[in-house]
């Protein structure tokens, strides 16, 4: 597994929406119990999954070729992952570090869940 994350490009800030720097991802591996999963589906398996507004992407590699921030070596990987653009969420509580650190804390759950799960 590997963590990684996307800078919000897609949104643009006015005076009545603000969001943070960007989402958090982590990249899983095929052949692992959670590639495949929908996040409400890993929401289930793992209750107690602390993610910022709770998990809001899955998706396969394949269909995010064009994200060149997806590490090598997980061309068949599924991605799950976060964002940063629910309310009160700004760029002073979701910085690029402060997202790239709760990516690495959503990865350490999900190896945590699998190391106690297999």
């Amino acid at each position: 597994m590997k963590a990684f994350i996307k800078e919000n490009k897609w949104l643009s800030r006015t005076s009545f929406m603000d969001f943070g720097w960007g989402n958090g991802y982590v990249v899983i591996p095929k052949g692992n119990m959670l590639h495949g999963k929908g996040y409400n589906e890993i929401h289930h398996l793992i209750p107690m999954l602390e993610a910022n507004g709770g998990l809001t992407f899955a998706d396969s590699v394949d269909n995010l070729k064009h994200w060149p921030e997806i590490p090598n070596g997980y061309d068949d990987g599924w991605v799950i992952g976060f964002d940063t653009a629910h309310c009160w969420d700004t760029l002073e509580n979701w910085s690029e570090n402060a997202v790239m650190l709760s990516a690495e804390k959503l990865k350490e759950q999900l190896e945590y869940f699998i190391n106690s799960n297999s």
